[in-house]
């Protein structure tokens, strides 16, 4: 990725994949898992999990049963019923409720992590090269007080997210 990104007056670019690049990165992820876990360990998920396992279940049979040489109506019909069902008691209020708090604790473990400027710096440092210098960017904590910072921070973040998952 040669996208380049400007910050206080400063050009960066992602350094390019590689291991050392991912372990640099490793740290963002250990810590998002540690915070995730924290806020959510206590919360019991099993009647979501067991609905949403339930429902892909079903979608995969009805899948199966539509493409085999015999389809049979009958049963495609039952599951179909089945997973109208199934999808009711995923779209309850309570589970309803429970997958937006799973999602919002998801959301505040990032903006946590985010919004640690001597955190980020070092993340900054491992992931970015200054496009003058070709060396590490050189980030320092107190840059990233300032009111430009969140909006670099996610950009570089989720771009760096899109290069891993694309190229792994």
């Amino acid at each position: 990725m040669d996208k380049v990104y400007e910050f206080n007056g400063k050009m960066y670019r992602l350094r390019e994949l590689d291991l050392d690049l991912m372990h640099k990165a490793s740290p963002l992820l250990i810590r998002y898992r540690e915070l995730h876990y924290k806020y959510t360990c206590n919360i019991d998920t099993a009647k979501l999990e067991s609905a949403e396992f339930e429902v892909e279940q079903i979608r995969l049979a009805i899948g199966e049963l539509k493409d085999s040489d015999n389809p049979s109506t009958e049963s495609i019909n039952r599951l179909e019923l089945k997973l109208a069902e199934t999808e009711s008691v995923l779209n309850s209020p309570k589970l309803t409720a429970l997958k937006k708090y799973l999602n919002d604790t998801e959301a505040l473990a990032l903006f946590e992590i985010l919004t640690d400027a001597e955190f980020m710096a070092n993340i900054l440092n491992g992931i970015l090269i200054s496009i003058d210098k070709k060396k590490s960017a050189g980030i320092k904590t107190e840059e990233l007080q300032n009111k430009d910072a969140m909006k670099f921070i996610k950009e570089v973040i989720a771009d760096f997210f899109l290069l891993t998952t694309v190229s792994v």
